[in-house]
């Protein structure tokens, strides 16, 4: 019996010890990624105010339709997706849900934040810009 709980515990205490540890990378990755969107900031909120870019109902970023954007401007959207659905991996892991559900639930904050003129893509796939701010 005594040595069925030191089994328990040894397990309990290293399962604690790894959730720990993942928890702790985690977060190292949360805090990396949002160093990134802060960097990236200035040339997204530029490419929207020249009506380049906008936000997708699935919470990516992406060219409004008839826009071509140089390789550049194409490379900073992917980087961009790239992090964000990383970023909504880790959101989810934490809160217990779907990284679409998260995906979805920034899709919303951009639009509450976005400004007039700002270019959304509703999920029929039509591109609208937003009337008030």
């Amino acid at each position: 019996m005594r040595f069925s709980r030191f089994r328990l515990l040894s397990f309990l205490a290293v399962a604690a010890m790894v959730m720990g540890v993942n928890g702790v990378a985690r977060a190292d990755k949360k805090a990396d990624l949002q160093a990134k969107f802060k960097e990236r900031l200035p040339q997204i909120s530029a490419l929207k105010r020249d009506g380049k870019v906008g936000e997708t109902f699935d919470g990516m970023l992406e060219a409004v339709k008839g826009v071509t954007l140089d390789k550049d401007q194409t490379k900073l959207g992917d980087d961009e997706n790239a992090d964000r659905k990383e970023i909504y991996k880790l959101i989810a892991a934490e809160e217990g849900t779907t990284a679409e559900k998260v995906a979805e639930r920034n899709a919303l904050r951009h639009y509450k934040n976005g400004k007039k003129g700002d270019w959304f893509k509703l999920k029929d796939g039509e591109w609208k810009q937003k009337e008030k701010d």
